[in-house]
């Protein structure tokens, strides 16, 4: 009897309820056998604990994308190695130390996105004139094909050189149906620890031009996976927030005391990360701002003024830097103003996460005193205050300098594509074991038995998986496709809503608008429920806590959870879809029926139930007239049903409403 019958044997000896947990965890049994009979196997796994390990240390790409935002891209080709380009005049001559190009990536289309349209063969120069007459190439990519990227930059580091214009080149493109193409999301161009590119003019030897997709403009304008530099340690704080107003055209500001005189090189506003798609709530960034700088407080004699006018097509920052490269001027006080709000409704606010200030390469507004005309009043006051915009934490992790950043982003990018390899040769070690074992134990009489519960458990696992997939693979379809189109269904709508003389259909856009914002936000919602999978009584509560905020804001609201230090527990889909969306339609209903000025929120939990209760001093209404809108009373009722739980309302015009909602966790439902 050879090793590996021995080996089969002793694991039939282990038999019982472990095997199950054990092949969902580690593979099954031709994984156990291969890690016993395999020095190779045990070496890479290792190995795979170890990438596990420093992968949880270094920062992520970004994986949304921007409302259909995608990048640059060339029209379709007929030849492939006929050289097309793109090119950035800096507007002056700069000395270069960094260009990174990131590649473009379309979600719905899977692994295939990732790295789409990637040139094959490339080159990158320098010059001073824009016919590039004696431009310096300082990227050679034109010998072989390169590997495509997939998501990660490539980073290239420059000797010494200086220029104004620089012009990416593809001289051979990517194959597509019908053609051939080539793509970028961005073409980042660096100074030390200076962004010079962003936004400046640039032009294209071939474009595509499709709204809003794909633009030349695209190419430099800042938004792209590569996100804020930060690391993966955490904020302490979230930023600065104002307080909320119903007048989107009240101007509010902060104010950046730099101490004293600097020459500014360039300023960045971090705006506060969000999962939506363009806003969080409150928390958003305001439609139409300004820059200005001055050496006194007053601002009598401004050196230097920026206006940003109401957002165009190329739409929010995400969770992006907006970069203003090369002011030149000299000031100690920076004032960023809005000039209009984003707003829901008729509550309208702004949020900014850090604000940055660069003099020779280095942030000059760190550390610095801010003041602001106001400040929304929050539950937490460790988590907004004017000094938090310039404490160098975003709203989520802690900034660094691009050039460091850059680093980490290719570590991870090394570390992930060895990952990948690794996994590949532990599958192809498990296989093989797997047909060694499947072929090799015919002396046994049990051998078949138990092959036979083995491929009836590995099926039932494949099975298990196979869901798992399809019901991430649906949640990233709706986020990407769904979403980012509606995404870009708000910038359309919003644009005609503001264009033409018919006042009409002025109106039917904002209408088109508004129900695209809320279908997105709903869309998310479902998204977040099917993408978790198991989710525990925390995460809901937490969810709830964070909706509160989005739909009603923070003034005239409280929120109290009872207990604070409840036991965690896990909790069936169907329940805290029920519960969860019972809870967005109450209070959706407060925010748009009753116009109240204080709402208190209240969540209870026990050993045998969840319950919430809602209370507003609003206009109330009469819960037994059904010729109003109802505010969705039938659909809370039954939610309540579906849990075998109970729904008590009780409202009177000009008294208020008050909403309890109670959901037994040992129903049918978890």
């Amino acid at each position: 009897m050879n090793r590996v019958h021995v080996v089969w044997i002793v694991l039939i000896a282990w038999g019982g309820g472990d095997l199950r947990a054990e092949t969902e965890a580690t593979g099954g049994v031709a994984a156990r056998v291969a890690r016993v009979c395999s020095p190779e196997m045990r070496r890479t796994e290792a190995r795979l604990g170890e990438l596990a390990n420093e992968l949880t240390d270094l920062p992520k790409l970004l994986a949304k994308p921007f409302a259909s935002r995608y990048g640059f891209r060339s029209d379709t080709l007929l030849e492939q190695e006929d050289p097309q380009w793109v090119q950035i005049d800096l507007g002056r001559s700069c000395a270069i130390d960094r260009i990174v190009a990131v590649p473009a990536h379309i979600p719905s289309l899977g692994e295939r996105g990732a790295g789409y349209g990637f040139p094959l063969r490339f080159k990158i120069a320098i010059a001073d004139n824009p016919a590039m007459k004696g431009a310096v190439t300082v990227v050679d990519r034109t010998a072989r094909d390169v590997d495509n990227p997939g998501r990660f930059p490539m980073v290239f580091r420059l000797p010494p050189q200086t220029g104004r214009y620089v012009r990416f080149t593809s001289t051979r493109h990517f194959p597509v149906e019908g053609g051939f193409i080539w793509a970028l999301e961005e073409l980042a161009i660096l100074s030390g620890n200076n962004t010079i590119g962003v936004r400046q003019i640039q032009e294209a030897s071939n474009s595509l031009e499709l709204f809003p997709n794909w633009s030349v403009q695209r190419v430099n304008n800042g938004l792209s996976a590569l996100g804020m530099p930060v690391t993966t340690e955490p904020s302490p704080s979230h930023g600065y927030q104002c307080a909320a107003t119903t007048d989107s055209f009240e101007k509010k500001w902060l104010v950046v005391d730099l101490g004293r005189e600097y020459l500014l090189d360039e300023i960045r506003l971090l705006p506060v990360e969000s999962e939506s798609f363009e806003r969080l709530g409150m928390q958003s960034f305001p439609r139409a701002w300004s820059i200005e700088l001055a050496l006194d407080p007053g601002f009598t004699e401004v050196s230097w003024h920026y206006q940003r006018e109401r957002t165009n097509a190329v739409g929010f920052p995400g969770e992006c830097a907006v970069v203003l490269s090369g002011p030149g001027h000299r000031c100690r006080y920076l004032r960023f103003s809005t000039q209009e709000l984003w707003g829901v409704e008729n509550r309208c606010a702004f949020a900014l996460a850090e604000l940055q200030a660069y003099s020779g390469g280095k942030n000059v507004a760190l550390g610095k005193q801010v003041t602001a005309k106001d400040v929304a009043e929050k539950t937490d006051p460790t988590g907004w205050a004017p000094d938090f915009v310039t404490d160098g934490f975003t709203s989520t992790h802690r900034l660094i300098e691009y050039p460091e950043y850059l680093g980490l982003i290719e570590r991870r990018g090394q570390l992930e594509k060895e990952r990948g390899v690794l996994l590949a040769r532990r599958d192809h070690t498990v296989r093989v074991t797997g047909m060694v074992l499947g072929y090799g134990g015919g002396g046994l009489g049990a051998m078949a038995l138990l092959g036979s519960g083995w491929l009836l458990l590995r099926r039932q696992t494949a099975q298990r998986r196979a869901v798992a997939h399809l019901r991430d693979q649906i949640a990233r379809d709706l986020h990407d496709d769904i979403g980012s189109n509606l995404g870009g269904i708000v910038l359309l709508s919003e644009m005609g809503s503001l264009k033409g003389d018919d006042a009409q259909a002025r109106e039917d856009f904002k209408t088109i608008k508004e129900a695209a914002e809320e279908t997105a936000e709903s869309m998310q919602d479902i998204v977040w429920l099917i993408e978790r999978g198991q989710m525990s009584l925390r995460d809901l509560v937490g969810r709830m806590r964070q909706s509160t905020e989005t739909i009603l804001g923070v003034d005239g609201v409280s929120l109290a959870v009872q207990p604070s230090d409840f036991r965690d527990r896990q909790l069936s889909l169907l329940f805290r879809r029920h519960l969860f969306f019972a809870f967005k339609e109450t209070l959706n209903n407060v925010r748009r029926h009753a116009g109240a000025t204080d709402v208190e929120v209240s969540i209870s939990i026990d050993g045998r139930a969840l319950s919430f209760e809602v209370r507003d001093d609003g206009a109330g209404f009469d819960p037994q007239d059904h010729s109003g809108p109802g505010h969705g009373l039938a659909n809370l009722q039954r939610r309540a049903e579906r849990l075998a739980g109970t729904c008590h309302i009780e409202s009177q015009p000009g008294h208020g409403t008050r909403v309890f909602f109670h959901a037994p966790f040992n129903s049918k439902s978890t």
